[in-house]
């Protein structure tokens, strides 16, 4: 299922989890995730929405009922040696709210 920006900003429940996908190292696509289902944010289009910089996904996310959000790169590394079924998927909590001080972790 999919859903345009307007719709997830009126969204009548807050999603619990928002998964931010890094596809072949140039743009973002982003899943929401609410207690029912995922949905693929789109323009209004239909078409998936694509981002091109990591502020500029925080900065959408910032706009909706939001839990928390990960980054998610997969990875075809296991598939290219031959190995079965081997989840290569990497997971990093991606902080929306970032401090004033350049310096903090991040």
């Amino acid at each position: 299922m999919s859903l345009t920006l307007k719709q997830a900003r009126q969204h009548n429940a807050r999603f619990h989890l928002a998964e931010v996908e890094a596809l072949m190292g140039t743009f973002y696509q982003i899943h929401l995730f609410d207690n029912k289902r995922g949905h693929l944010l789109t323009d209004d289009a239909g078409r998936a929405l694509q981002l091109k910089s990591l502020p500029g996904v925080r900065s959408l996310l910032q706009q909706l009922p939001l839990d928390q959000a990960e980054l998610v790169h997969r990875s075809a590394f296991g598939e290219m040696i031959g190995l079965d079924d081997t989840d290569n998927t990497l997971r990093v909590p991606l902080r929306l709210n970032l401090p004033d001080d350049p310096e903090a972790d991040v």
